[in-house]
């Protein structure tokens, strides 16, 4: 089974079945397609998971498709980590693009290690993920950020009511593109496999009344850090996701959005000269017909020399 996310991707091995059955419902429509012919794949993954279910490992107390977030201590670099926590363990390896994990039957512990293997892969490319919600408005992708309960999957619902695609509810893909840079969806949560061009980040902060302000990179980074996204605690995982936030806020505009919970803080960031990039084109009125040229042949003949 192998997924494909932002265009980084892996490989998931050695689940049984049963677990392999749950892991392409959760990962749906950022499945690859089996190819028909596995030798003849002139792009192989960028990391190869194997997963080995250990059924006497279980979370005392937790069901185990919902727990939320497991505690992990984490040892290593950008090349290489180890993972334990309370019932599982594992190896990555980015160097040799393989890693193994033992866990118990759950979904929730396999997506630790695909998003460890992920979000550590995109750093070691230069992008990162960010703890944002991300909608596609007018061909672009726009941002929202801030800590938990700042709003990000409140503001991507109310985009959706509004009729606008999401990329993501919680966790978005920056990778640069080029000059510019794209923000693509994940699969954590509700989210799909597309990706626009960056347009803004917006960090949300809740308020009786919707309010935008412009926020220079210098005082946008510590808020885009806070926010998180940084797949593991570790010195060098936190450094490259330091660089990524400032390769994004040197090529992303930022802005602090004060906004009550509905979808009217869009008429307020179309006041913004600049946010007319990202607002819905208005159709062109069809050009008013002018005269018709004469066909040569209607002129009159020339006369004198």
């Amino acid at each position: 089974m192998r997924l494909d996310i932002s265009g980084y991707r892996i490989a998931i091995a050695g689940a049984d079945p049963s677990l392999t059955a749950r892991l392409r419902e959760r990962y749906g429509p950022f499945l690859e397609p089996a190819s028909a012919d596995p030798a003849a794949d002139p792009a192989p993954p960028a990391f190869t998971l194997g997963v080995r279910v250990d059924p006497a490992r279980r979370v005392p107390g937790q069901h185990p498709e919902h727990v939320d977030n497991p505690a992990v201590a984490a040892e290593g670099t950008l090349d290489r980590v180890t993972l334990r926590g309370e019932g599982f363990e594992g190896e990555l390896d980015w160097r040799a693009g393989a890693g193994q994990a033992v866990v118990p039957d759950s979904l929730t512990h396999v997506d630790l290690f695909v998003r460890v293997a992920l979000g550590v892969g995109l750093l070691r490319e230069g992008g990162t993920l960010l703890h944002a919600a991300g909608v596609v408005r007018d061909r672009f992708g726009i941002a929202f950020s801030g800590p938990s309960g700042a709003g990000k999957s409140t503001a991507a619902r109310l985009s959706q009511g509004a009729g606008l695609d999401v990329l993501a509810d919680e966790m978005l893909v920056f990778r640069r593109a080029g000059f510019g840079a794209r923000f693509h969806g994940t699969p954590f949560w509700n989210g799909a496999p597309a990706s626009a061009p960056c347009g803004a980040i917006l960090f949300l902060e809740q308020a009786g009344e919707h309010r935008v302000a412009s926020l220079p990179p210098a005082r946008a980074l510590p808020r885009l850090l806070a926010a998180g996204g940084a797949p593991l605690d570790l010195p060098a995982v936190q450094e490259a996701f330091f660089a990524a936030c400032g390769e994004l806020l040197r090529r992303v505009p930022a802005y602090v959005l004060r906004f009550a919970k509905d979808a009217g803080f869009w008429d307020v960031l179309d006041r913004l000269p600049e946010f007319a990039y990202f607002r819905p084109a208005a159709p062109r009125a069809p050009a008013a017909a002018g005269p018709r040229p004469l066909p040569l042949t209607a002129l009159p003949p020339r006369t004198g020399p």
